[in-house]
């Protein structure tokens, strides 16, 4: 009976309006309201029956979001709207058909409303007089997913720093971007050989006085003491070769070469038989009755006059009678090789083979911090690498390694990516530009440089070294264009600039573009097993209406972390399990 008198009347008053604001319809899209780029839309469609706004009355529509966790509130633009009879410039409501009306504003995100309400406040006036229609709770929250990529940042480490990178390197997660730490392999056992040569006279087989009592010998003797003593390292092979000149007949040359390969080897094991070890291990090796070989090198390192012609004979004959036939009849050539080439080739080499021993992380960690100098180049900068250093012992061990190797890039670029883990933006940068005045070509640094300008705000600077970096095959630098492109809200970019490598992120761009099953898919085959993947899989399930896979995700997320017990309470991705026991209890 009501309504019919209602719709009777032929002219509402303000008060039948306010009486009847129940018949007004709101639709507030979307439903919750959702951040993008640190910005709310508000988007409000009111509609007015027929026979419901008077003609000659304004209506002012303010909404407000009023915070939960706090008390704050905003304050939206009014807007009005009018009767037909009203002569004014303003959306006009017809009285005999009604209408509608879409509200728009756009208003800052804060973080103390995510749990709000979303109030409509409608005031009529004719005439002067005021009257409030309607001030009504129409909406719930503002979604911030969005702010997700922060610590996504953090969980994608592990994945993008165990992936196959151009860059050679390993990922670090800053909170807002991922800086590049450039991977050393842990040094393995090395491999060195020392070189001792004793040279005969023309057609002898035993060295004379002299050759066994020269500098080389006890250079070479000392050497090897020195390896046997040291711990980390052990004398695995001491071969002796002996050689002939190609000289005078074959026959002579084989005889020549065995019995120097005896005199070699008796002259090693002399010398060698009070250092540990090494006596045992001495063997003769095999050689050719002529160098051949020897002599064909020696000839290409020489000034010899003729030298082309004699390198013709060795390349036209494979004869030795005949190449050295060939060879005296360049007489004025052969007469130079006489007192300069063959009487290096009548000679014993010793070779000692060295293997040092492989240091546990323990050790290297160790001498990184009590005794750096006793590292090698590769340990040294391997060992600041190693998570079980703190990051200040890191910092410690890089600046030295900066100082003894200046033009190792990775020193420098290292030292930066510790201070970004300090927060010391500015000498992080001062040491990211030191790298590249080393070695400008790596995009590593770009990159690095890129997440400096970030941290700093500077939002373009950041994007122009992350393009440098990305345009060189830097996936790091593409990841971190996809990490500004989702605070941008620009998804599609984002997984775009994502690339192929699974990764939080990228699945949580792809939820954020209404991508759900390919952000599913995309979880499942990352290794990551941070709390905030379980988190976004119950994102997931909930926005699919999948209350257990919502919960149960959910469930795993704070039983790994805690913390997010209190964003999961207020996050309006889960609104329709507010007022489940089992979401209370999780969140509780």
């Amino acid at each position: 009976m009501f309504a019919t008198a209602f719709l009777a009347s032929g002219c509402n008053g303000l008060k039948q309006m306010a009486q009847n604001s129940n018949l007004i319809t709101r639709e507030v899209t979307p439903d919750p309201l959702e951040m993008h780029a640190g910005k709310v839309p508000v988007s409000i469609k009111v509609t007015f029956p027929p026979k419901y706004f008077d003609k000659k009355a304004y209506i002012m529509v303010t909404p407000a979001i009023k915070s939960q966790l706090s008390q704050d509130v905003v304050n939206m633009s009014t807007k009005t709207i009018q009767g037909e009879g009203v002569k004014d410039n303003n959306t006009t409501i017809s009285y005999k058909l009604g209408g509608e009306y879409t509200y728009q504003d756009v208003i800052d995100f804060s973080d103390p409303y995510r749990r709000s309400d979303l109030i409509l406040n409608m005031k009529a006036n004719k005439n002067g007089v005021t009257e409030t229609i309607a001030d009504v709770k129409i909406g719930d929250g503002i979604n911030a997913t969005p702010l997700l990529v922060e610590m996504g940042v953090k969980a994608d480490n592990e994945v993008l720093s165990g992936a196959d990178t151009k860059a050679g390197s390993a990922a670090t997660g800053q909170g807002s971007a991922m800086t590049i730490e450039c991977k050393v392999e842990k040094p393995k056992s090395s491999i060195s050989t020392k070189d001792l040569t004793m040279y005969y006279q023309l057609q002898q087989s035993s060295l004379d006085n002299k050759e066994m009592k020269k500098k080389d010998v006890k250079e070479f003797i000392d050497l090897l003491k020195e390896a046997a003593g040291d711990e980390n390292s052990v004398i695995k092979a001491i071969e002796v070769a002996s050689y002939a000149s190609p000289d005078g007949p074959e026959d002579v040359n084989q005889k020549l070469v065995d019995q120097r390969g005896k005199s070699g080897e008796k002259f090693a094991k002399d010398q060698l038989k009070k250092v540990e070890g090494a006596g045992d291990i001495i063997s003769r090796q095999t050689t050719q009755a002529e160098d051949w070989e020897g002599f064909k090198k020696s000839i290409e390192a020489s000034n010899i006059k003729d030298k082309d012609l004699i390198l013709r004979v060795l390349s036209m004959y494979s004869d030795p009678t005949t190449r050295e036939r060939e060879i005296k009849n360049i007489a004025a050539a052969y007469t130079a090789l006489k007192s300069s080439v063959l009487p290096q080739l009548r000679r014993s080499e010793i070779k000692a083979t060295i293997q040092t021993k492989e240091k546990t992380d323990s050790e290297l960690a160790d001498l990184a911090k009590s005794d750096f100098d006793a590292l090698t180049q590769e340990e040294a900068i391997y060992a600041a690498t190693m998570p079980s250093l703190s990051n200040s012992q890191k910092i410690e061990i890089l600046k030295k390694y900066t100082a003894k190797y200046p033009q190792d890039w990775r020193g420098f670029n290292n030292l930066g990516v510790a201070y970004m883990n300090d927060g010391k933006l500015d000498d992080a940068q001062a040491q990211f530009n030191k790298a590249r005045g080393v070695d400008s070509k790596q995009p590593a640094l770009n990159n690095n440089l890129g997440v400096v300008e970030l941290a700093n705000g500077n939002y373009d600077r950041a994007k122009e070294n992350f393009a440098r970096a990305k345009n060189v095959g830097c996936d790091e630098a593409g990841y971190n264009m996809g990490v500004i492109n989702i605070r941008d809200g620009e998804y599609e970019k984002a997984i775009a600039n994502f690339g192929s490598t699974p990764s939080f992120n990228k699945a949580l761009a792809q939820v954020l573009a209404k991508n759900v099953d390919d952000a599913k898919r995309t979880l499942n085959s990352i290794n990551s097993q941070d709390a905030i993947v379980d988190y976004l899989k119950a994102i997931i399930g909930s926005r699919q209406n999948e209350e257990t896979q919502a919960m149960d995700n959910l469930k795993k997320a704070v039983d790994k972390d805690a913390n997010l017990k209190n964003w999961a309470k207020y996050d309006v991705e889960f609104i329709r399990y507010f007022e489940s026991d089992t979401f209370r209890n999780i969140v509780d």
